[in-house]
């Protein structure tokens, strides 16, 4: 920025300079070989006095770069003045029949001395011109050079610079499957110690009411641990289903949804889970099944704790030439702020309370799916979660 107020600035100085210049008239090259040639031609008086006035308003070349080039120039100058002083003392001093012999010879050689004065001066023109376009041209491959080695850095850099942001995606990705491997693996480490540990403990509790004298007290435990075994069995579910096979999602799904919302405070949430005939869930291998089965949970669970709904629908669309999927997942429930939803969808949690671990392990296992999520809600309008692999 700096570099070129600076530029501009010199640029104004040159024109403000240029503008205050006293306008003088100087011959060019072409008049004054023109005015030459017609005296040659002629070789009058008036011809001779033309040439001397095209010499003294010629400008000689400055010749910067070349200093013994300019004393030559002014040399050979001053040298044509001086023979054409010469000159025309000698065609003024002709009488009407015209010069003699001797003035003739005079004249020849004065117009020779010129003629090669005027040529050295055109060589030592030609000389700087070439001269300087050779310097141009040299600065010319430079540049051309300098900047295809800079576009080669560039190039490089920028592909250093993606292999980088590829190696972080790729450890990134790798993070979160191992995170996500971790957390099955403890999910099912949890299911069987509940089973193992907890349920068995509720059934022999149950077996020991059986031998109480109360048989109402009896009849209430045995209640309770029935339905506690059963809270226990559906917790057991949620944390290890089933494997699941393409075949088999819409179904295990359904379970799931039953497991999830049963009854709840309001009423019973009606379920709807829709795959269209475009959607092949083959083409997905389990571990991607299992993702998708995981995000439709964690969105589940969501609507089930903050929602109040009382209808959620889960649509699968497909597009089989490009093995996509789009997973739509709608309820009628309570809805969120536009202020929240747009934290979401940028990534930010700071103010989305207790669910936002929920909403994060979506994003995440989205982004394992190299797809992405997109949440759309109003208060009292309810929430679509749009999910795009």
């Amino acid at each position: 920025m700096k570099k070129s107020v600076i530029v501009i600035i010199l640029i104004l100085l040159i024109l403000a300079s240029c503008s205050k210049q006293p306008q003088e008239k100087f011959t060019d090259s072409k008049v004054l070989y023109s005015s030459w040639v017609e005296f040659q031609q002629k070789r009058d008086e008036t011809s001779c006095l033309a040439f001397i006035e095209a010499l003294d308003n010629y400008q000689i070349e400055k010749f910067n770069s070349y200093p013994e080039l300019k004393v030559a120039a002014q040399n050979q100058m001053k040298s044509c003045k001086t023979e054409a002083q010469n000159i025309l003392a000698l065609v003024s001093s002709a009488d009407g029949e015209g010069l003699d012999a001797l003035q003739n010879l005079a004249l020849d050689q004065s117009i020779q001395k010129i003629d090669l004065a005027m040529m050295a001066y055109l060589r030592n023109q030609n000389y700087a011109l070439e001269d300087t376009h050779k310097t141009f041209y040299q600065y010319f491959i430079m540049y051309i050079v300098s900047f295809a080695v800079g576009a080669v850095i560039l190039i490089l850099l920028n592909a250093r610079e993606i292999k980088k942001r590829d190696r972080v995606i790729s450890e990134s990705e790798q993070f979160l499957r191992h995170t996500m491997e971790v957390q099955e693996a403890e999910r099912r480490r949890i299911s069987r110690e509940l089973h193992d540990t907890v349920a068995q403990s509720m059934r022999y509790v149950s077996l020991l009411a059986e031998n109480l004298s109360d048989k109402d007290a009896a009849e209430k435990i045995i209640s309770t641990q029935n339905q506690n075994i059963e809270d226990i069995r559906k917790l057991c579910y949620n944390l290890t289903p089933p494997a699941i096979s393409g075949s088999e999602m819409v179904g295990a799904l359904e379970l799931l949804g039953s497991k999830i919302f049963g009854e709840n405070e309001k009423g019973a949430v009606e379920l709807r889970i829709v795959a269209e005939e475009t959607v092949d869930f083959s083409v997905w291998n389990d571990e991607q099944l299992m993702h998708i089965y995981r995000i439709v949970q964690e969105a589940f669970q969501n609507i089930k704790k903050h929602a109040g709904a009382h209808e959620v629908t889960v649509l699968f669309k497909g597009d089989l030439p490009d093995r996509k999927l789009k997973v739509i997942i709608t309820d009628d429930g309570c809805g969120m702020s536009q202020d929240m939803v747009a934290q979401i969808n940028s990534g930010l949690f700071e103010k989305t309370e207790s669910f936002h671990f929920g909403v994060r392990n979506i994003i995440e296992r989205v982004q394992l799916l190299s797809g992405k999520v997109t949440y759309r809600s109003e208060p009292d309008c309810g929430t679509q979660i749009t999910v795009e692999i």
